[in-house]
């Protein structure tokens, strides 16, 4: 019973490819080249390097200069500041991913690694300021606001979870640390083009994938328009932000409905977080309610910042 639940959207999806072919094709293409033109030449390089990074130690020997200041803000240990910086200047999903490296190498313990995905993974910036204020709301004047909006409900979504997450490190992890022997560096390359290539392969499944359900919902004429929107929305931000602000809502709503659904990340990213930590045995309900978390708390801020400016 439990793995019947996704029959149904799995049976409309496969009559929307039957019988609407073009709007599929057209779907599937806009996902393609998104992946392709965009997440293909930003993150694999930086998947790249993330992998070399950790498994050479080099990171190790910069990351702790600020020890205590990762410690004070967020409760993390140098490692884990790492994924967090990657997850705020990459975008989506790399937090996750970093995390789930770090794990899997044992630089951070289970307990960090999963209060990491309550907050880590962040929309790009790039995506904000450009494809969100730019090209959807036409809001340049709005940038800083909507970073300091996305990154202060980030902070405080991490506020919330750290009581219940105690920095330790596990026997364990210190062992493999002491015994563990670096391969060689032309291993250790030749294994992280691999990771970073098998990576982004499976995100352009998902991206392509969730693009064509998107185009799915917006045949669904016969639902309320706010219902659509709310559905492309949570399926995809892209799509559903764009969507969105065509609406003749009040740009005061609308902005902050925006704001929400890119923290929240939509289920697009969510499949995506869990191809990420597949393999880690990370369990994925710490993001989900970081996400949920952040969601709300982004659209309060929003609410309440915009119309004081």
């Amino acid at each position: 019973m439990k793995k019947r639940w996704y029959l149904l959207p799995l049976l409309l999806l496969l009559f929307f490819l039957l019988f609407c072919p073009e709007i599929a094709f057209a779907a599937s293409k806009r996902g393609l080249l998104l992946w392709f033109q965009s997440l293909l030449p930003s993150l694999l390089p930086f998947m790249i390097l993330s992998n070399i990074l950790i498994k050479t130690n080099v990171l190790e020997k910069w990351i702790a200069l600020p020890k205590k200041l990762w410690n004070i803000l967020f409760g993390l240990s140098p490692n884990g500041a790492y994924a967090l910086l990657l997850g705020v200047f990459c975008g989506y999903p790399m937090g996750a991913k970093v995390t789930a490296d770090l794990y899997g190498s044992g630089k951070i313990s289970r307990e960090e690694a999963c209060y990491l995905l309550t907050f880590s993974n962040h929309p790009g910036p790039m995506f904000v300021s450009s494809f969100l204020l730019l090209e959807t709301l036409h809001k340049e004047e709005y940038i800083g606001i909507s970073f300091l909006i996305l990154y202060t409900g980030s902070f405080i979504t991490s506020l919330l979870f750290r009581s219940g997450y105690k920095k330790k490190e596990s026997h364990l992890t210190k062992h493999k640390k002491e015994v563990s022997r670096r391969p060689p560096l032309g291993v250790i390359i030749d294994t992280s083009i691999m990771n970073g290539f098998e990576g982004i392969t499976k995100l352009g499944g998902y991206i392509i994938l969730f693009s064509v359900c998107s185009g799915m919902i917006q045949t669904f004429t016969f639902l309320p328009a706010p219902l659509r929107y709310a559905l492309l929305g949570i399926t995809e931000i892209s799509t559903g932000t764009a969507a969105i602000a065509q609406t003749a809502c009040p740009f005061f709503l609308k902005y902050a409905i925006i704001m929400a659904l890119t923290s929240f990340g939509g289920l697009c990213i969510m499949a995506q977080t869990k191809s990420m930590i597949n393999e880690t045995s990370l369990p994925l309900m710490p993001y989900v309610k970081g996400k949920l978390c952040s969601l709300a708390i982004t659209f309060l801020l929003a609410l309440l910042i915009v119309q004081i400016v």
